[in-house]
């Protein structure tokens, strides 16, 4: 599950975006295993532990873009490092919260904002849900999720890519995007 808010400085314009990717057991049960967290086996993740998956989940390659796209005025908007990581683990599933900042601030009365959360090779799915804690947004604008719905061909593609085996990767490039939920951002 992903939740995401959109940060304005005090001038009204964009700069950074709210990340909260909140993962399901399985994947909780592999952080574990992978970062060997909790050594002390008594279910709780300490200082360490919190500070391990932070940097193993906010700490990226270059290139790598967190699964997380923005899109000004219809272009890939180019965006920063994580910032201010807090990880939170309730209910068996690990939550990694960040604010990821734009490369440039942007006056959104001006253009159109899209986010999309996917792996662009289908590995990863995430479905965005709306924010716990609703950031405040300037009173001109409104943020909307819009939800993948499959139509004929996207199901057809993803009938296609589910035969496909763990090693195996999609030959179309990006094909995440076209499952993707949205969140539109609108100003004016």
């Amino acid at each position: 599950d992903a939740r995401s808010g959109f940060l304005f400085d005090y001038d009204g314009h964009l700069e950074a975006l709210r990340i909260s990717w909140t993962y399901d057991e399985f994947t909780t049960l592999v952080l574990f295993e992978t970062l060997s967290l909790d050594s002390d086996g008594d279910g709780l993740l300490d200082a360490d532990d919190k500070a391990a998956i932070i940097e193993g989940e906010t700490v990226w390659i270059p290139g790598y873009k967190g699964d997380v796209y923005l899109e000004v005025a219809g272009d890939d908007y180019p965006l920063g490092r994580p910032k201010d990581a807090q990880v939170v683990f309730e209910n068996n599933r690990v939550e990694v919260v960040f604010n990821l900042p734009l490369s440039e601030p942007v006056i959104v009365a001006e253009a159109d904002i899209t986010l999309r959360l996917y792996d662009p090779t289908y590995y990863y799915a995430y479905t965005i849900l709306p924010s716990q804690k609703p950031f405040a947004l300037p009173d001109t604008c409104q943020s909307e999720i819009v939800s993948f719905e499959p139509d004929a061909a996207a199901t057809a593609l993803q009938t296609k890519l589910a035969a496909l085996s763990r090693e195996d990767t999609p030959e179309q490039p990006d094909v995440g995007r076209f499952f993707s939920d949205e969140v539109i951002l609108t100003c004016g």
